[in-house]
């Protein structure tokens, strides 16, 4: 199964603070910085002059990602306020909230697989089904608050085919959070949702059909259009390149006539229709273009294996360059 790799920490605040599991109850963290007075647009009486309210919701949000046991103590700030903020604050919560993620769940996913190998811990949850509800789970004991802490702090639990657990964001109950953000933070969401949902690539393999993907590279290339200097565009760029060369190579043993190496007339129709709804893309643009290379071959995509090692050789030499070209011409097109 393909796992994003996240930067790991093992700062003594990670180790401390983002276990997610070391106690049943998880006290909140007392806010050094005043709340911010709502409903009044004046700051704070002992606020720095000139401070508004949005500023201190964000050094609350700061000082509490730095300072929280778990999660759920920022989605809980968020439930509270986001709503009630403007736009521009709403996003720099949430995008917050975003980096905290991906700063801290690696040592969670570490601290679980600790806690799983504890006598009895994860027989409890191979008796649960997938998607698990662990208020099923017999008793209250401190296991179980665990997951629930975890899953109130907008997490979900996830298994491989060999039943390994691992915790990842989860991007379907963040959408509640939609509303409040700029087009930006709705549509970031919206990728990730669909992705984490139900991932293109999952257990050692293809999880979706081509026709599946395909809408998925368009809504990617739209994001990398309209906000390619977004810090998060990076990671979705990773994520588009992916999807493409999935689109275009990673489907060969569904998509080639073994007894002549060509191209399947179906799979060959499904980008011709590909490149014609989404003409006005960049992703059509390249699905045209490799057509066109496709062509130039009368269909035939690889060279025939050798007899005893592989039915399907290497890629016809102008198809391989095209492939190996393919994150440059994006660079080149889609980079800030």
């Amino acid at each position: 199964m393909k796992r994003y790799v996240l930067p790991f920490v093992s700062s003594l605040v990670a180790i401390t603070f983002v276990t997610g599991c070391t106690s049943a109850s998880e006290p909140t963290v007392k806010d050094p910085i005043p709340p911010a007075t709502e409903n009044t647009g004046q700051p704070p009486a002992d606020a720095t002059k000139g401070e508004k309210p949005a500023d201190d919701l964000l050094k609350q949000f700061t000082v509490l990602a730095a300072q929280a046991k778990g999660a759920k103590e920022l989605t809980a700030f968020l439930d509270q306020h986001l709503a009630k903020t403007d736009t521009k604050t709403a996003d720099q919560l949430f995008w917050a909230l975003e980096q905290y993620y991906e700063k801290h769940l690696p040592t969670i996913n570490d601290n679980f697989e600790a806690l799983l190998a504890q006598p009895g811990n994860a027989d409890k949850l191979y008796a649960l089904q997938y998607p698990y509800d662990f208020n099923k789970l017999e008793g209250d004991d401190s296991f179980k608050q665990c997951l629930l802490n975890q899953t109130e702090g907008g997490l979900v639990l996830q298994a491989t085919n060999d039943m390994s657990f691992y915790w990842q964001v989860d991007y379907k109950e963040l959408q509640k959070y939609a509303s409040s953000l700029g087009e930006e933070g709705k549509d970031y969401l919206s990728i990730q949702e669909t992705e984490t949902g139900k991932p293109y690539l999952g257990n050692g393999g293809l999880q979706i059909t081509r026709a599946e993907l395909g809408p998925r590279m368009v809504e990617v290339e739209e994001y990398l259009v309209n906000y390619r200097s977004s810090p998060r565009a990076v990671k979705l760029r990773t994520l588009y390149i992916d999807y493409l060369k999935t689109y275009l190579s990673d489907y060969r043993y569904a998509a080639i006539d073994e007894a002549t190496m060509k191209l399947l007339p179906a799979v060959k129709e499904e980008y011709q229709n590909f490149a014609k709804k989404y003409e006005a893309t960049k992703t059509g643009q390249i699905v045209k273009d490799y057509l066109s290379e496709v062509a130039k071959n009368n269909d035939v995509i690889f060279e025939p294996g050798k007899p005893g090692e592989s039915i399907i050789g290497d890629a016809k030499p102008n198809i391989s360059q095209f492939l190996n070209g393919l994150e440059v011409r994006i660079a080149r097109t889609m980079n800030p």
